[in-house]
């Protein structure tokens, strides 16, 4: 497997962990402090869209580099 491949396994294996921090936030925190359904957790959701395109981003400039 040549080097840009492993970029691109790990990335992707980067934007799963995204993914599963989302699903933790969602159903043990939230669900927790009574703030599913609220717009408590909206700060969390703006942050976490954010992350999602800033790591996005970066993953297809480095892609378009190598």
């Amino acid at each position: 497997m040549n080097q840009s491949r492993k970029w691109i396994v790990k990335w992707f294996l980067g934007f799963l962990l995204w993914f599963a921090f989302d699903l933790f936030m969602e159903t043990v925190v939230f669900e927790a402090l009574g703030w599913n359904g609220t717009t408590k957790n909206d700060w969390f959701f703006i942050l976490w869209w954010i992350g999602v395109f800033l790591w996005l981003i970066y993953g297809i400039r480095r892609i378009f580099r190598s």
